[in-house]
């Protein structure tokens, strides 16, 4: 397993403390400025505090639809309804996985986190007239950070705003270590069941999306936006050009033992550039095989890449609060660089400040090193012995297209806090306006993982470190403010829960979960 650093819970429940906020969320609209007939358009909502170790590895193991996403530092919600009449959910979007499951009423996770479940939705199945049960038992899903749930598979209905999609196969959790579930939006391949029953792999919600007509290709477009940012969007079927900036160039996706299943694309180099644009780092010729997941939030390198990387930045491996950093790192100018499929292909620069975020004890208080500077989250680690991820502390600076059908995947620049949009329908065997690159041979997984600092930070009761902070090699041209002392950017407390919609695809009407609704539109 890939080295995980540990996070500190936020008392009660992580979910818990910030679930006060939910009553007082409303959502947006904007205009929408061309039409096109088959991408369809979700609300995503921010919800989970970064510290709960659920968003951290969120990933299964061994293995135009348009919505809105709002980005809570952790993990990325979409709303949805299963059954007749419809039961409110939220469930984590993610790309690592491909099936969809939601805890029940009489699930463990429930029973242990009654408020979380209430808010983000739990199933009863004597409540639904749709409900067929197809599979006692027979759901089962692990994921790498160690998490695991089992249960049964379920046909339902299935809601997205205005979307419905009939008999829809969803896991219905009654063990599980979390009290939220997960939508799936791999490749069907990549099912849980494929690992013991490869007969029994179903259409998943991308697939059944297409099948009943909401979308004509297998494919998605993902916007996460900025760290700070309140809103993001997926468009299922279609493309948003305003999203990014450049050429949108297409990458191959690599196989795994001759299938796909995973998101996967051949990295090329990766460099450190300070202020001025010098390099302060860099590796090229590296052809490592990366894997793009929404549902891990940092990013993990190998050893040989990411230790020269860590020390230059001046991040310790604490036991407590994991890899940690002074949050004045995050009003650094400084860039990491990441280019992927050899001569032509994509180069994403993620600002430094997209890797550093709040730590919290206990009781919700930012704990501070020896000299008073707050210390924060470090969101690019080792990946161990274990797969090479970029998740969403990558993902936020990349605009990505997902097309399944032609296993191919798009990359540009983001275009951070647009308002603007202009969504093209895929509709065909090539990603509108992209050009195609060839990729870099893949080198294999062998990494040893990093090792743990000696002379970390420890928790008093002051939640005052008993070590200064690491001291950064690099040229990072950080200069510390009264703002850099209380945190990385506007992050002095708990984040809040907010919604906020950031609108294209066909008109959906959205019950949120939280009492709030949102207006999609179809052009």
């Amino acid at each position: 397993m890939p080295f995980s650093s540990p996070r500190i819970l936020l008392g009660l429940s992580a979910l818990t403390l910030l679930l006060f906020h939910v009553s007082d969320v409303t959502a947006s609209l904007f205009s929408v400025h061309k039409r096109s007939p088959k991408v369809v358009g979700f609300d995503f909502k921010k919800q989970v505090p970064r510290n709960t170790p659920l968003a951290n590895r969120l990933r299964k193991r061994q293995k135009t639809v348009a919505a809105n996403i709002d980005n809570e530092q952790i993990a990325y919600l979409i709303n949805m309804t299963v059954g007749t009449p419809g039961q409110p959910f939220s469930v984590q979007l993610d790309t690592g996985s491909s099936d969809i499951w939601i805890p029940s009423t009489e699930s463990d996770a429930c029973r242990e986190d009654e408020q979380a479940c209430q808010t983000l939705g739990q199933y009863d199945s004597s409540a639904s007239s749709s409900y067929v049960d197809v599979g006692v038992g027979q759901f089962q899903i692990s994921y790498e950070d160690g998490s695991a749930v089992t249960g049964d598979y379920i046909n339902e209905t299935l809601a997205i705003g205005n979307t419905v999609i009939k008999r829809q196969t969803v896991g219905l959790a009654f063990e599980a270590t979390r009290p939220f579930g997960v939508m799936g939006i791999g490749y069907v391949a990549d099912e849980s069941i494929a690992a013991t029953n490869p007969n029994g792999l179903y259409q998943n919600v991308v697939a059944q999306m297409k099948d009943q007509g909401f979308i004509s290709t297998l494919a998605y477009s993902l916007w996460l936006n900025d760290l700070n940012s309140l809103t993001g969007s997926i468009l299922f079927g279609g493309v948003d050009t305003a999203k990014y900036h450049g050429n949108l160039v297409v990458l191959p996706v690599q196989t795994t033992n001759g299938s796909y299943t995973d998101f996967t694309v051949a990295l090329s180099s990766v460099s450190v550039l300070d202020c001025s644009g010098a390099v302060q780092f860099s590796q090229t010729n590296l052809a490592l095989p990366v894997i793009l997941d929404s549902g891990t939030t940092d990013a993990y390198l190998p050893d040989s890449v990411v230790n020269p990387i860590l020390g230059g930045v001046g991040v310790i491996n604490d036991k407590d609060y994991g890899a940690i950093v002074s949050c004045d790192l995050a009003n650094s100018p400084a860039t990491l660089s990441f280019s992927f499929g050899g001569n032509g292909g994509p180069t994403i620069s993620v600002g430094l400040g997209e890797f550093v975020t709040p730590v919290y004890d206990e009781e919700g208080n930012q704990p501070t090193f020896k000299d008073g500077d707050t210390i924060c989250s470090w969101g690019l680690m080792s990946s161990g012995t274990g797969p090479i991820l970029f998740g969403d502390a990558f993902l936020r600076s990349a605009y990505v297209v997902y097309d399944l059908t032609n296993n191919q995947i798009g990359m540009a620049q983001t275009n951070f806090n647009t308002t603007d949009t202009n969504v093209v329908e895929i509709s065909g065997s090539s990603i509108p306006g992209a050009s195609i690159t060839a990729s870099a041979v893949m080198a294999s997984q062998t990494f040893s993982g990093i090792p743990q600092e000696t002379n970390a930070a420890t928790k008093t009761g002051t939640t005052q470190a008993t070590v200064a902070h690491g001291s950064p090699t690099f040229n990072l041209c950080v200069s510390q403010t009264g703002n850099a002392k209380k945190g990385a950017a506007s992050a002095v407390g708990p984040p809040r829960i907010e919604i906020t919609s950031v609108t294209t695809g066909l008109v959906l009407l959205l019950s949120l979960a939280f009492g709030s609704s949102v207006v999609l539109l179809r052009w």
